[in-house]
């Protein structure tokens, strides 16, 4: 049988101090409670700064 997932990309976007590391963490691990578990992370460059962090997460339907 093949399990099924649902999909989900979170973007967070770098602030004026730079990513507000505590915060994604509260975040993921709300997600986490969820049921949502992270599977990959991108970080989209302009020039030599990345100015976002995607984190790809995934869950049983």
């Amino acid at each position: 049988m093949t399990r099924a997932f649902e999909h989900k990309i979170v973007k967070f976007e770098l602030g004026w101090k730079g990513f507000d590391h505590e915060e994604m963490e509260r975040q993921l691990d709300e997600l986490g409670r969820q049921g949502w578990e992270a599977v990959s992370s991108l970080q989209p460059h302009v020039g030599t700064a990345a100015t976002d962090i995607l984190v790809l997460l995934k869950r049983a339907r």
